[in-house]
C-alpha cells in the first residue's frame, strides 16, 4: 500500500522515476479501490463515487506513468501512445511492463 500512498504524495511530480514493482502495486490498489466504489455505487444506487475518485486520481496516475516510463529509459511523452487506435493501450502496457534501465538520468526526462 506504500506505493499507492507514494503516488498521492508525489501528486504533481512528473520528474524522476518509479520502479516497475511500485507502479504495478499502485495499479493493483487503484483497481481494487475502483471496484469497491463501483460495488458501493451499484448497491446504494449512486452515480458519483467512482467518478469523483477517477477525477481525483487522474493526475497521480499520469505522473506515475511518466515516472515509470522514465525508469524504463523513455520520455514521459510516450504515454501518448495510449491514444493510437486499436494497439495504443496494449503498447503502453508493454512499455510500462519493461525492465528498468540503469542509464536513467533525471535531467534527461523533464
Amino acid at each position: 500500500m506504500n506505493s499507492y500512498w507514494q503516488a498521492w504524495q508525489r501528486y504533481f511530480d512528473f520528474r524522476g522515476n518509479s520502479s516497475r514493482t511500485d507502479f504495478w502495486w499502485f495499479m493493483f490498489w487503484h483497481l481494487l479501490i475502483t471496484l469497491i466504489l463501483i460495488v458501493i455505487e451499484i448497491s446504494l444506487q449512486l452515480e458519483w463515487p467512482d467518478a469523483v475518485y477517477g477525477l481525483l486520481s487522474f493526475v497521480p496516475m499520469i505522473a506515475y506513468i511518466a515516472r515509470r516510463l522514465h525508469d524504463s529509459g523513455r520520455s514521459g511523452w510516450w504515454g501518448y501512445v495510449f491514444f493510437v487506435p486499436a494497439i495504443g493501450p496494449i503498447w503502453l502496457i508493454i512499455l510500462l511492463a519493461m525492465k528498468s534501465t540503469t542509464s536513467f538520468s533525471s535531467k534527461e526526462y523533464v
